[in-house]
């Protein structure tokens, strides 16, 4: 494709998915609102117009004009082929050996090797015998009438969709472990009904307890399960649990809007209107991360990003973190406009501005200026249409390093997306094998940024409507801090769990005041700096 239909392609892409018409052809895709996930569908649309790119491309050229330059190199043989073709390995099919594969029991349809994150994560809860931990739980209140044959024939549905919903875990029948793919599985639901308000608060929260102190069978699926309390009116109260060794945060809220809209179009007799996901995006998520876990170029990058001292001392735990402390810290959705066009004015993603605010916030209850490592939650789904519409378990989180915490706002933000920048290449490799070669664990402290626009699709619901939003997570690092935008029933803001018994209530507050203050400040000023906000 020529430069100038190239420049005028992408820059409708980029308009359409980010939903401005005001982006020009030299704005940073990230600076004005893209994330990983939009980027995902701009690079498969790019791709389907003949303009072959990887998310890599979009993240090392984040312009339009850098990005059409870029494809008309790729074009000309300008880059080298194998890098911008990218790496394949070898077909979905053979992930699985034969002879395992021939060994499954009958009513299994499909299987892949569980992968490193999902086995990473049952090893911990198998070690900390702690039934909670890992077990993500959402409730709602839904307003619109509840017919439970026809609500439970639209959970089949649902678990027809997403085939994790239909899965096991086998860890040691075959010769890896694996996750298993069942065709015929009983949707697993249970309806209360309840004549007051408040007898479906306790048929929720008894319910809910139930659930956080049952240690799940691994072994048979489904491993999620899915509660209704009718209560008085046309409303409802319903509850999902779901494990997060089958799904990330993203997919958990894709499961609960394409459920609720699937419901609401059987109520309305209308067409529901939801792609299909990709069939091979698990698949192809698995084959990715062992590519990346074989390599030792990665392994090396992540060994130089970590091997500094720790923020806390790693002698008062071995196990798992038990987070069972959480703090709230809302903050009005206009911050965030603000926030958002001072990054821009940095030329730097939103995401890169926060994680500057929290490495910063972090140094200071650490008494460090040097050397901040944290955790950062990073999305690795594969690279092709709609996958921002499969539902599984695509995250890892890495370490990342901020040499120092001096500079402004604006330099600290554009150090943070330098070093994302030089990680995205091996963002895949494991976890648990970063630890495994550091013999200790790489971060102390978790940070997460999630705009949360996909539970935007349920204001189009005709006969449905939701509110009184709760959630309940617990994660295994000692503290883990998640900037959110539009999450239900909290809105914006940041999110903190944190095990009481490594990070003292006090850290915290420090934390809390420090991280607000400072995206305060940013949002004035991000050219100021860290003591400035501070001392002000």
């Amino acid at each position: 494709m020529e430069p100038e239909p190239a420049i005028h392609a992408l820059l409708a892409i980029f308009r359409k998915e980010i939903g401005s018409d005001q982006i020009g052809p030299d704005d940073d895709f990230y600076a004005v609102g893209g994330d990983s996930l939009t980027a995902l569908r701009v690079v498969a649309r790019a791709t389907a117009l003949g303009m072959p790119l990887r998310l890599i491309d979009l993240l090392m050229n984040p312009s339009v004009h850098e990005l059409a330059e870029h494809v008309r190199s790729a074009a000309t043989g300008d880059t080298d082929p194998e890098e911008a073709s990218g790496s394949r390995a070898q077909p979905a099919d053979s992930l699985v050996d034969p002879e395992d594969r021939a060994a499954m029991p009958a009513g299994v349809l499909d299987a892949l090797p569980a992968s490193a994150l999902q086995t990473g994560l049952i090893f911990q809860c198998e070690m900390s015998e702690d039934p909670g931990l890992y077990h993500d739980l959402i409730g709602l209140r839904v307003t619109g009438p509840y017919d439970e044959d026809l609500f439970r024939s639209v959970l089949r549905e649902l678990m027809h969709r997403h085939p994790t919903l239909r899965s096991s875990f086998d860890l040691g029948s075959y010769s890896e472990s694996m996750q298993l793919f069942w065709g015929d599985v009983v949707e697993p639901l249970e309806t209360e009904r309840v004549g007051t308000v408040a007898e479906a608060d306790a048929a929720v929260s008894a319910w809910r307890d139930k659930q956080l102190s049952t240690t799940l069978d691994w072994e048979h699926a489904p491993l999620f399960r899915c509660h209704v309390a009718v209560g008085p009116g046309d409303t409802f109260r319903l509850t999902v649990a779901i494990h997060h060794a089958i799904m990330d945060g993203w997919s958990f809220a894709t499961v609960l809007v394409d459920l609720l809209t699937l419901y609401d179009a059987r109520l309305t007799g209308t067409g529901h209107g939801l792609p299909d996901p990709p069939a091979a995006a698990a698949a192809e998520f698995v084959r990715l991360e062992r590519a990346a876990g074989n390599s030792t170029e990665a392994a090396e990058f992540w060994r130089a990003q970590c091997d500094v001292p720790p923020l806390l001392d790693r002698e008062r735990y071995g196990r798992p973190a038990d987070a069972f402390g959480r703090r709230a810290s809302v903050l009005p959705p206009g911050l965030f406009a603000e926030l958002r066009a001072r990054a821009a004015e940095a030329r730097v993603p939103l995401k890169s501005l926060l994680l500057a605010v929290h490495c910063w916030a972090l140094g200071r209850i650490a008494g460090r200026t040097t050397d901040v490592v944290t955790g950062v939650v990073v999305n690795g789904r594969p690279e092709m249409p709609d996958a921002d519409r499969v539902v599984g378990l695509f995250l890892n989180t890495v370490p990342l390093r901020l040499p120092s915490t001096s500079g402004t706002w604006a330099e600290l933000a554009r150090t943070l997306r330098e070093a994302e920048v030089a990680a995205a290449p091996y963002q895949r490799h494991p976890l648990a094998l970063i630890e495994e070669y550091l013999g200790r664990r790489s971060f102390d402290v978790a940070f997460n940024f999630t705009d949360f626009h996909v539970y935007r699709r349920l204001s189009e619901l005709g006969a449905l409507s939701a509110d009184g939003w709760w959630d309940r997570d617990k994660a295994s690092h000692p503290m883990s801090c998640d900037f959110t935008l539009d999450y239900p029933g909290f809105g914006s803001g940041l999110l903190i769990s944190f095990d009481p018994h490594l990070v003292t209530e006090e850290q915290v507050e420090e934390y809390i005041a420090l991280a607000v203050g400072g995206l305060r400040a940013a949002a004035r000023d991000v050219h100021s700096t860290g003591t400035e906000s501070h001392d002000g």
